[in-house]
């Protein structure tokens, strides 16, 4: 993932609720700035962030930077595995910053609407794209039972932010 600047960044989390006892899950392949940012407003408002890491060197490297904080719980994930509930928890936000040019997007966000309460929104950055992708998109969550699709292509320089809510 490019450097996200720090302020598009900020924007971002003021879109989310802050209220107490919420659970984020954020999937990410690699340590950024988003990571820290989201760890440091789950803390400061009282919420659990789920970080699955995809990569056994960033999982390695978030247990040592993160382990002496309690709200933030770290997983090692595989994608292909068969269900992505690791716990009896669902989220309120699913955050997600993996490359999906090597992810089936179908199967990925069948995997993850049982994660999400009703109502619950995906945030999924994307880098830059056509119309025709972002339709697709739109299509392909449609098909997986998520409604209100919005793709905001002004936030950051470099993504899409395409944020969808589940239909329960």
């Amino acid at each position: 993932m490019k450097i996200l600047n720090p302020t598009q960044i900020d924007n971002l989390l003021n879109t989310l609720d802050e209220k107490p006892k919420q659970n984020i899950v954020h999937f990410s392949e690699s340590s950024h700035l988003l990571t820290k940012k989201l760890q440091q407003f789950c803390k400061k408002i009282d919420t659990n962030y789920y970080l699955y890491c995809t990569k056994n060197v960033f999982y390695d490297k978030s247990t040592t930077k993160y382990k002496n904080q309690a709200h933030i719980h770290i997983f090692h994930f595989e994608l292909l595995q068969p269900s992505y509930l690791l716990q009896d928890i669902v989220c309120d936000y699913l955050i997600v910053t993996l490359n999906f040019t090597k992810v089936d997007k179908t199967a990925f966000l069948k995997k993850c609407h049982p994660l999400l309460k009703k109502g619950g929104k995906i945030i999924i950055f994307t880098p830059n794209s056509t119309d025709k992708a972002r339709e697709a998109w739109k299509d392909t969550l449609t098909a997986q039972h998520y409604s209100a699709t919005t793709i905001n292509d002004t936030l950051f320089d470099d993504y899409e932010v395409i944020v969808s809510k589940t239909n329960g």
